[in-house]
């Protein structure tokens, strides 16, 4: 039996201009697992100033601040979400999950038959 079809889309949050992505979603999750925006961009291979900028954007955009900031010291710095950046973050998850899956049931309905898979 052939595979399913699925779709592979990218969604993003958009008003004037982008509020939030699957990027900043990345650096967001990176956060709350390791505590720092700085290390969460050097997993995904970004620079810590692209990193800043990503977040400064979104929450420039959105109107409400993702992060909170320690500064560092003897301990170091890091950050974590902020409660709205958290309901973002599990809110932006959600959406991307049933729209992906609603979105594999519509590659379903619309080309199937065409392409002569069950």
């Amino acid at each position: 039996m052939a595979e399913r079809i699925r779709v592979k889309a990218s969604l993003r949050l958009v008003r004037e201009g982008k509020l939030f992505g699957p990027g900043a979603a990345q650096l967001l999750e990176g956060v709350a697992e390791l505590g720092s925006l700085r290390r969460s961009a050097a997993r995904m291979e970004m620079s810590y100033n692209k990193a800043w900028s990503v977040v400064h954007a979104c929450e420039e955009q959105l109107g409400f601040a993702l992060l909170e900031r320690r500064i560092g010291g003897a301990g170091g710095g890091g950050a974590s979400l902020t409660e709205k950046g958290r309901a973002l973050l599990k809110r932006y998850r959600a959406f991307d999950s049933r729209a992906h899956e609603m979105l594999d049931q519509m590659a379903q309905d619309y080309f199937t038959d065409l392409l002569g898979q069950e």
